[in-house]
């Protein structure tokens, strides 16, 4: 059984998102959220409550305990970006001024430990 949860467009750059993520692919859901509380990113609590949001998720629609799930995949997207214009001179190279600001869209699946589909 896949449970997912989905988080669009928040306002930090995918690279920086898809650091955290290979932390915690394929963990249980104890130890994903134990291994995001220590990491020292701030992407990490974005992450966390994603993961938290499925794990409520499996709770209420679908009865599951959090001890019987683990991540099957955690895909990080890009969203759209943004143009800034840095009003101080940079002349015609690396795009005159402007400056993207990047968003990223989260989707994260949870599967049951033992392999069972209902």
């Amino acid at each position: 059984m896949k449970i997912s949860a989905k988080a669009s467009f928040i306002p930090v750059s995918p690279r920086k998102l898809r650091l955290i993520t290979d932390a915690v692919k394929n963990l249980s859901i104890d130890m994903a959220i134990a291994q995001l509380k220590l990491l020292p990113k701030a992407a990490g609590s974005i992450i966390l409550k994603v993961i938290q949001q499925a794990v409520a998720n499996a709770k209420n629609n679908f009865k599951l305990s959090p001890a019987d799930l683990k991540i099957e995949s955690l895909v990080i997207g890009e969203g759209p970006r943004s143009k800034r214009s840095d009003r101080h001179a940079h002349g015609s190279r690396f795009g005159g001024g402007v400056r993207h600001k990047r968003t990223a869209h989260v989707i994260l699946q949870l599967s049951t430990k033992n392999g069972t589909k209902s």
